[in-house]
C-alpha cells in the first residue's frame, strides 16, 4: 500500500513535535525549534519534492508550501474552525489537532486521550442525528468510524485497550 505524500508529512511532522518536546524540556528551545525546523524542512523536501517554510514555537508548527499549509498545535480545545455540522467529540481529551489544506482539500486531525467507554458509540448516533451516514467497525480492541455528510468525510480510528483515538474530518468527498 502506498502512503500518500500528505499522510507522510503528518507522520513526519507529528514525530518531530515529539522530539521538539523532548529537546525543549532540556533547554534551550529557541535553538532545539531552529534545528527541528531545518531538519522537517528537508525530510518535507526529501518526502514531497516541495519546499516548505517550516516554524516551531514549542507548542505549534506550521508549515507552509506551494499550494499547501498545515498546523500542528498542542491543545486541549475542539477547533473553533470545524466544519458545520460535525459534531465534537466530548467523550474523551483532546491533546493535540492538526489542520492542512492541499489540493483542495482541507483536513482536521484531532487526537484523544481518555476515551470514555461507550463514547464512541455514543458519537456515531450524535453524527446520525447530525444526518451523517456513518458505520462502525470494531472489536474488542478498537475499531474505526467511517463518515459522510455531503462533501464532507470523516473516519475515526481508535484503541478500547487505551482509550486513545485519532478524529479525521475532511472536506473535497465526492458523492
Amino acid at each position: 500500500m502506498r502512503i500518500p505524500k500528505y499522510s507522510a508529512v503528518v507522520g513526519v511532522v507529528s514525530i518531530l513535535v515529539g522530539l521538539l518536546a523532548c529537546a525543549s524540556c532540556r533547554g534551550g528551545e529557541k535553538a532545539a525549534n531552529k534545528q527541528a525546523e531545518a531538519v522537517v524542512e528537508k525530510v518535507l523536501k526529501a518526502t514531497t519534492g516541495k519546499d516548505a517554510k517550516v516554524e516551531m514555537d514549542g507548542k505549534s508548527v506550521k508549515i507552509k508550501g506551494e499550494g499547501f499549509k498545515h498546523d500542528i498545535t498542542e491543545t486541549t480545545e475542539w477547533p473553533a474552525d470545524m466544519f458545520e455540522g460535525v459534531p465534537e467529540f466530548t467523550f474523551g481529551k483532546i491533546e493535540r489537532v492538526s489542520k492542512g489544506e492541499e489540493g483542495g482539500m482541507m483536513k482536521f486531525n484531532i487526537y484523544f486521550h481518555d476515551i470514555e467507554q461507550g463514547g464512541v458509540e455514543r458519537y456515531v448516533n450524535l453524527l446520525k442525528e447530525a444526518g451523517w451516514q456513518a458505520d462502525l467497525i470494531g472489536g474488542p480492541q478498537g475499531g474505526i468510524v467511517s463518515g459522510q455528510k455531503g462533501e464532507l468525510g470523516l473516519n475515526f480510528m481508535f484503541s478500547t485497550e487505551d482509550g486513545t483515538g485519532m478524529l479525521a474530518v475532511f472536506s473535497g468527498m465526492k458523492q
